[in-house]
């Protein structure tokens, strides 16, 4: 019987181009052929070569079962990426391997590299797949589509990650579609794919075929026509243990139908599982505050008696008012554990928040003396109306700099290391302003080098312009790296030198990948 031996390099953040360059690990496959159950490549930069040695020292390994292949390509052309994949499963398929895990989260895979990837999925190697991960990996509508087409050979998958991708509408119809052949799923996470309507819809019928979830991940989709469809699927996951609808535009309305579904839930079919529950960023009011308690008393009473640990709720970002927030806190104490943060104050009644709901001057949309896009009362913002916003109040440069460092800070999850949906629109369509304004000629630094200084990046003789030196500039970092692809190519290259010296700094090794992972995108 194979022993537990996970093969990896013993270097971190290094890039391997030679065979030469994978020797260690290449040694550590030949002496350990019939032990070898892991193999464990992220962290590092691999080529074509170092993949095709890896993949031709693995044609020996039987006993083969998981593939950490995460993070691996940073910095590598687009082109190279389908044939260090070819190679190395082509030693895979050779093997007598059966492959339960694959992952490939934060690689450029795209529907470039699909049509390379696919065929080898689809061979007997894969047959017991049980856990696929996916997440950040350039899909798209086209790659979602296909990868939609093998999802159902996978009869034995019961974990599928598959965020950050862009999937939008037309490519999260696929994968519902798909996921209805499927019923043995207990981990399902979808977050950050810009899909709402008919797709939530047809999720919501693949939802129904999975009754054993015991994690779902909807976050930053949107929710806010469809929350009674997706009620009507939640009530059949009886064992749901983990649900994430943050930043999904739920509102008060989607809220409380969410909150009276899990209170059903427990009422009637005793699901006692529930451990967090994040409905944060929702633009939840005060209005909800009974539906609140209600539910979580619910779940309070009937969870299972040999559960020690709280309950996690996130309520953060929304509207609920210091009051309501007060209250909340003070009914729980310690039974749940409460998160709210970044509170933006209720509509319902006297509140503490009201003054400063008045005051325009951190607004971070308003970029003039114009009326301002707020997003968190916007729930139907688009690229072309905070465009024809921002064209209305024609804003002069460094207004235009100042706004992006606010929205992109204001904008960034700390705990996906990515700017929201609602960030990502208003600091795309503030830097198509600026280069159709401000940029005379490709040479012309004038735009860049001012956004560069205002968000702390390089130093500007105008030191008033420049930041607080303890901001934390994740968030303008990673707002770099997304209009990054907009800039001239020798703009381009001047801001990845920039970020890449930022990131040297300790303060930002956790968003490392994330910022390479959109520099060397497609």
């Amino acid at each position: 019987m194979a022993t537990s031996l996970i093969v990896k390099s013993s270097k971190v953040n290094s890039k391997f181009d030679s065979a030469e360059d994978v020797a260690e690990i290449i040694e550590q496959i030949k002496n350990n052929e019939d032990d070898v159950v892991t193999i464990q490549l992220e962290g590092n930069s691999y080529g074509i070569k170092p993949m095709k040695e890896i993949g031709s020292a693995l044609q020996c390994c039987h006993n083969l079962k998981h593939l950490l292949l995460n993070n691996i390509f940073i910095s590598r052309l687009k082109d190279e990426i389908p044939q260090a994949l070819k190679f190395f499963f082509g030693g895979i398929q050779s093997s007598l391997a059966q492959i339960e895990t694959l992952n490939l989260d934060d690689n450029a895979i795209g529907p470039v590299t699909m049509p390379v990837l696919l065929p080898f999925l689809l061979k007997d190697r894969f047959t017991n797949l049980k856990k696929l991960y996916l997440n950040n990996c350039g899909l798209g509508v086209k790659g979602g589509q296909m990868l939609a087409e093998i999802l159902p050979c996978f009869t034995e998958l019961n974990e599928l990650v598959i965020g950050r991708n862009r999937l939008e509408i037309e490519g999260l119809k696929a994968i519902s579609l798909a996921l209805t052949n499927l019923s043995q799923l207990e981990r399902l996470e979808l977050p950050q794919n810009g899909s709402k309507d008919d797709a939530i819809i047809k999720l919501c019928l693949a939802l129904q075929k999975n009754p054993n979830l015991r994690i779902l991940n909807l976050n930053d989709n949107v929710l806010k026509m469809t929350s009674s469809e997706f009620c009507e699927a939640l009530q059949k996951l009886k064992f749901l243990e983990i649900l994430d609808l943050g930043d999904c535009l739920l509102q008060t309305k989607g809220a409380i139908e969410v909150l009276t579904a899990l209170n059903l839930m427990f009422r009637e079919n005793s699901v006692a599982h529930i451990k967090r529950i994040d409905l944060s960023g929702n633009e939840i009011d005060s209005s909800a505050k009974k539906t609140i308690i209600e539910t979580l008393n619910c779940i309070l009473e009937n969870r299972q008696p040999n559960r020690s640990e709280s309950l996690i709720v996130n309520l953060s970002g929304n509207n609920l008012g210091n009051d309501a927030i007060q209250d909340l806190r003070q009914h729980f104490g310690s039974s749940v554990d409460l998160v709210i943060e970044d509170d933006q104050g209720s509509d319902h009644g006297n509140d503490d928040d009201d003054d400063e709901e008045n005051d325009t001057s951190d607004n971070p949309i308003n970029l003039s003396n114009g009326s301002p896009i707020n997003s968190s009362t916007s729930s139907t913002i688009d690229h072309n109306s905070v465009l024809n916003k921002i064209e209305s109040e024609s804003p002069n440069l460094t207004t235009l700099a100042q706004r992006f460092l606010l929205i992109s800070t204001n904008g960034f999850d700390s705990f996906s290391k990515t700017l929201n949906i609602q960030a990502s629109i208003e600091i795309d369509a503030l830097i198509e302003f600026g280069l159709k304004h401000f940029l005379k000629t490709e040479d012309d630094f004038t735009l860049i080098n001012l956004f560069l200084g205002v968000c702390g990046l390089i130093k500007l003789e105008d030191k008033s312009l420049s930041p607080n030196k303890d901001l934390d500039l994740s968030g303008p970092i990673i707002a770099f790296a997304t209009i990054s692809k907009k800039l001239p190519s020798i703009q381009k290259k001047c801001v990845k030198q920039f970020l890449e010296l930022k990131l040297a700094e300790n303060r930002y090794a956790n968003i490392k990948m994330n910022v390479f992972s959109l520099l060397y995108r497609f």
